[in-house]
């Protein structure tokens, strides 16, 4: 099933036709779906001979006679299922097949003998006889439906013409099972119902639609309740399978509050969600965690409703209890008491130490313990860092929440992957980073967020990144979400809001680039200025963003209106307080988000109001949050008119 958001969407290897001059319609097979570099064409391969007046792209030898080629998707519709034993009338509208070209449109002139037919095409230059399966009824594909619509009765199993003949054995006898219940049956036109989506990103949605009516081979055509067409003209379209379709679930009265562990459903983006409650926050607001995909997201009591499962064609309540063994283990894991529990150490341990300073944020240092203090303090010694005499070690006080274990060596012998993140040896400490650039020699440019910094390291400078996590190490501290899910932005046309106006960057400048997608809204992206094109729009290279094919880093035309120098580096020594305005290093970019809670640790819950999330990060994945206004940048204030998440 396509994504209920694109409209009709055709698969590698799915048959296709493709509009070309003169009403000809050609037949040819999907090789590649529209991708970061050409997001409105498919790549095809045709059926038919070459044709010395198309552009060709060949990619195998001479002696391929077929052709591929890049269209346009607004020149591509599905091929329209063979009907049975057709009949055609004088000055009807038809298509004929010619074996060199394709379906070309034309009208019956004359009906001749042996079931055959006279077509006219044009203006009448061309004359020709065709064979009764040569010929079928000319129709337009508009909105996903067929225009005249297709009778299911004289609907052939096959759905794409070949050029071999087809033997169907004579005597074949077919016995039907379960004759009593037909496709309308099943699900009847202008029934509401939900339909399933498996889409990569949004798998296990569930969306309103209204069945327009059953299109054959156990499908049907329906019309989505809350997605609009890209245009925003009019609702969704889409043929569907019935396995992917169920009934609107029965309405459950729960006057009660939802209570911890509870399965339900959650509205997000038009569709419904499974999730748990995970925290009750209070009567109307709940933290609700998403197994699927790790995330913890906020709602209100309108936006949830109990989950029900359709099964054997009746509704069963889910379980409203999990057992605590059950329970999901969250990604951003959220405090309720604002206290951690801390690993003691003695003396004499090798550790690491975190670094607050300004310009040093996410680094870490070796040191050894040399003595415990009171107050949640250590002393320590580090191994590489020496006095200002270089007379001897560094020692100074650390906060126990600075301080960790000392990770496990991991030799890495293959090499780091394109937005890896990685720890950097680099001024005697390591610094978290990403590769942002696979080079000769196991070489590596690595990009650090904390710094808007790009420099070059070889593979023994690096080590996978581990976080120290409720006393374990894990292998990277934030996964890539997963809800909805699209691999790269869109072209960013839409202007940018009040005091924001276009400027001149020059090549190779450093700036944020601001995303117009769903999934990015209102996320600034590190890039840098390849060059300048027309119309006030400019080639840039994303420094945390790659490719489908995760080989190198993602190239765009990005609008001026969409761009902005990068803000100075604003590292905060102190900590952050409750509702202060902050951007927070999230997929990649940078959010703006208000503080929520200060926990110890130098830990953060911060909400998001453009995705309606409650998400913890640490001081490192924070920054003070500025804005670009008439051509210099405007410290923000304590955030006002904010709801408090308490």
């Amino acid at each position: 099933m396509s994504s209920p958001l694109a409209g009709a969407y055709f698969k590698r290897g799915d048959p296709v036709e493709v509009l070309r001059p003169n009403l000809l319609f050609s037949p040819a097979t999907v090789l590649q779906p529209p991708g970061p570099t050409r997001r409105h064409h498919y790549f095809v391969q045709f059926q038919t001979p070459q044709n010395h007046n198309t552009t060709i792209i060949n990619h195998n030898d001479d002696s391929d006679v077929s052709r591929r080629e890049y269209v346009s998707v607004a020149d591509v519709r599905p091929v329209p299922p063979v009907e049975l034993n057709a009949l055609f009338m004088i000055g009807e509208a038809v298509d004929g097949f010619f074996d060199d070209e394709g379906w070309r449109r034309g009208r019956i002139r004359e009906i001749l003998e042996n079931s055959r037919y006279e077509i006219v095409f044009g203006e009448g230059n061309l004359v020709k006889e065709f064979d009764q399966w040569n010929v079928r009824r000319a129709r337009v594909w508009d909105d996903g439906c067929w225009d005249p619509p297709i009778q299911l009765k004289h609907l052939e199993p096959c759905v794409h013409k070949s050029s071999e003949m087809i033997v169907r054995p004579s005597k074949l006898k077919v016995r039907v099972k379960h004759p009593r219940q037909t496709l309308e049956d099943k699900f009847p036109k202008g029934m509401l119902v939900e339909v399933k989506s498996d889409e990569k990103g949004f798998a296990g949605a569930w969306y309103t639609a209204k069945v327009i009516g059953p299109v054959g081979n156990d499908m049907f055509l329906v019309e989505y309740q809350t997605l609009k067409t890209e245009d925003k003209s009019g609702l969704v379209r889409e043929q569907v399978s019935a396995s992917c379709i169920r009934p609107c679930p029965s309405e459950l009265e729960h006057t009660d509050c939802f209570k911890e562990l509870e399965q339900v459903d959650a509205m997000i983006k038009e569709g419904w969600w499974v999730g748990h409650i995970s925290r009750v926050l209070s009567d109307s607001v709940y933290l609700v965690y998403f197994a699927s995909t790790e995330e913890e997201m906020l709602f209100e009591r309108s936006e949830l409703r109990s989950h029900q499962e359709w099964v054997d064609g009746n509704w069963v309540s889910a379980n409203k209890q999990t057992s605590a063994t059950q329970r999901p283990k969250l990604q951003f894991k959220v405090k309720c008491n604002g206290k951690t529990s801390e690993p003691k150490f003695s003396r004499g341990t090798m550790v690491e130490v975190r670094s607050d300073e300004a310009g040093y944020h996410g680094s870490w240092y070796t040191a050894v313990i040399t003595d415990i203090l009171k107050n949640d303090k250590y002393m320590i010694e580090y191994q590489t860092l020496r006095t200002e005499d270089e007379a001897k070690l560094l020692k100074e006080k650390a906060n126990i929440s600075d301080v960790r274990p000392a990770p496990p060596k991991i030799q890495r012998v293959d090499r780091f992957k394109m937005l890896e993140e990685v720890d950097a040896w680099y001024n005697d400490g390591w610094w978290m980073g990403h590769i942002s650039k696979i080079l000769d020699g196991f070489k590596y440019l690595v990009y650090f967020w904390t710094t808007n910094e790009e420099i070059e390291f070889h593979h023994f400078k690096l080590r996978p990144r581990q976080e120290w996590i409720f006393g374990k190490w894990n292998f990277s501290l934030r996964k890539e979400s997963k809800l909805p899910v699209n691999p790269t932005i869109s072209k960013l046309k839409i202007p940018c809001g009040k005091g924001i106006s276009p400027m001149d960057f020059d090549e190779w400048a450093k700036v944020e680039v601001k995303s117009s997608k769903d999934y990015y809204e209102g996320l600034w992206f590190p890039a840098i200025v390849v060059r300048k094109l027309k119309y006030g729009k400019y080639l840039v290279e994303f420094l945390t963003l790659a490719t489908a094919d995760a080989a190198e880093l993602l190239r765009e035309e990005a609008d001026a209106l969409m761009m902005r120098p990068c803000p100075p580096v604003n590292q905060r020594a102190d900590q952050y307080k409750p509702l202060e305005e902050v951007d927070a290093w999230y997929r990649g970019g940078w959010s703006v988000g208000h503080v929520c809670k200060v926990f110890s640790g130098s830990k953060y819950t911060i909400y998001f109001r453009s995705t309606n999330e409650v998400l913890e990060f640490k001081h490192s994945y924070l920054r003070p949050h500025q804005d670009w206004m008439n051509g210099e940048w405007i410290k923000a204030t304590r955030g006002r008119n904010f709801m408090s998440c308490q």
